[in-house]
């Protein structure tokens, strides 16, 4: 394909035109900035995140469609890119509840990524749309290939599993439940566990 360009004309390869088409080029910038916000990424430099937004998976969802089945295994998080998601637990004796509503730059299933353990509630579009997914598969990989990168993901993901339990067991003790105290009488703290 020829191209004019300042009154000259230059030959794109057509197997590469895509991929240096101006808005695509855009995306993939957008994207690796809003890789950067999300906290597991957060360690990486732009090549790495370059190198990520290649490897992560852009979903849409229409409103209505489930994004994550209760009792299904998990190998991976979602980032909300556009649009909301909603957690629906199923009630013995009635219709779904909505427990909880996530917005864009929230991530869910973030725990699959080291634990395969199925979900106990439904995810499912609030409205049309898009997430990124990156999954156990592509983590593995990049451990193998690129082990530095790989332990700065990993090491960004243990806190921010550490800091989500300890404000779930927070909020377990605002709720009163019963947990064991430590030695000077506090709370127990998980990050020291």
């Amino acid at each position: 394909m020829d191209e004019e360009q300042n009154g000259a004309r230059r030959t794109i390869d057509p197997e590469w035109e895509n991929y240096f088409n101006e808005e695509k080029v855009r995306a993939r910038d957008s994207l690796e900035r809003l890789l950067a916000q999300v906290p597991v990424f957060s360690l990486l430099h732009a090549r790495e995140l370059r190198q990520m937004a290649r490897i992560v998976h852009v979903r849409h969802f229409a409103r209505g469609e489930v994004i994550i089945r209760r009792g299904v295994q998990q190998s991976g998080f979602y980032l909300i890119r556009h649009g909301s998601v909603n957690i629906v637990r199923e009630s013995v004796d009635g219709p779904p509840q909505v427990v909880g509503t996530l917005h864009p730059s929230e991530l869910l299933g973030e725990f699959a990524l080291l634990d395969d353990t199925p979900r106990s509630t439904n995810i499912v579009a609030g409205e049309p749309s898009e997430l990124i997914g990156f999954f156990k598969p592509d983590l593995m990989d990049i451990v193998a290939t690129r082990p530095e990168t790989g332990c700065m993901i990993l090491l960004r993901l243990a806190e921010e599993m550490t800091c989500t339990l300890n404000n779930d067991y927070q909020r377990l003790r605002e709720m009163g439940y019963p947990f064991a105290e430590s030695d000077e009488g506090d709370a127990l703290d998980l990050t020291t566990v």
